[in-house]
């Protein structure tokens, strides 16, 4: 019988023993990543722990599920459409060697930090597998601007809404509507759509620009007298 509230047929979270077949691994020990402390750091804010040690979040535009054991990142992918459920491809992995930076060897840095920075070379031994995000440049500027005097519960919440409100939909997994993080072009269109309702269009553009110029005028104006005003003559 499926869960309470889930509907037949709706796809659900995988878990790598619930669908073995449908996950791909990529060799990658604990001490060069640890999804656990990575994740939820406050790097990201669209990843959500489903099931006990196994990470959903959107990635490069697809929903993911990720794993890992002492040696092996577990990988696997939704597309949607269940016709081409499958392992993640090599280019589908590939998206996540990048996203984790995983052709940087954690290890040498630790060595080399720790060999110039006594107190780094002591807490590193409890924080293995820390590592930066190569995250989309769009989607780190907007989280970045929502985490002013904010708390990563709060950013988290921020920018779930920004993309259910924005962002494309890609998929329903369980109760859980996964969208992708919106492009500059959806953010604009929107925002003018917000202001002159659906016929926001390209008068309501120009007139925003010449509005802008107007502003830019008004205080480039004093700059001008100023620059333009003479002392007293000697």
């Amino acid at each position: 019988m499926p869960a309470r509230g889930i509907l037949p047929g709706r796809l659900r979270h995988r878990t790598l023993a619930s669908a073995p077949a449908l996950w791909a691994s990529i060799p990658c020990p604990s001490s060069e990543l640890r999804l656990d402390l990575v994740l939820p750091s406050g790097q990201s804010f669209r990843w959500r722990e489903q099931s006990p040690a196994h990470w959903s979040g959107v990635l490069a535009d697809q929903v993911w599920t990720l794993t890992q054991t002492e040696e092996q990142l577990h990988c696997t992918v939704y597309r949607g459409d269940k016709s081409r459920a499958g392992r993640p491809t090599p280019d589908e992995l590939e998206a996540v060697c990048k996203y984790f930076q995983l052709d940087v060897t954690l290890a040498q840095l630790y060595h080399h930090w720790g060999s110039v920075d006594s107190h780094f070379q002591e807490v590193a031994q409890k924080f293995q597998g820390v590592r930066l995000l190569r995250q989309d440049p769009i989607e780190c500027l907007f989280s970045f601007i929502c985490s002013s005097n904010n708390n990563i519960a709060r950013i988290t919440g921020m920018v779930e809404r920004l993309c259910q409100a924005f962002g494309p939909r890609l998929i329903q997994l369980d109760d859980v509507t996964y969208h992708g993080f919106p492009s500059l072009q959806a953010l604009a269109g929107n925002f003018f759509r917000s202001l002159w309702g659906p016929y926001a269009g390209w008068a309501q553009a120009v007139l925003f620009s010449a509005d802008l110029r107007q502003s830019r005028r008004a205080q480039e104006a004093p700059a001008k007298r100023r620059k333009g005003s003479k002392g007293p003559e000697d």
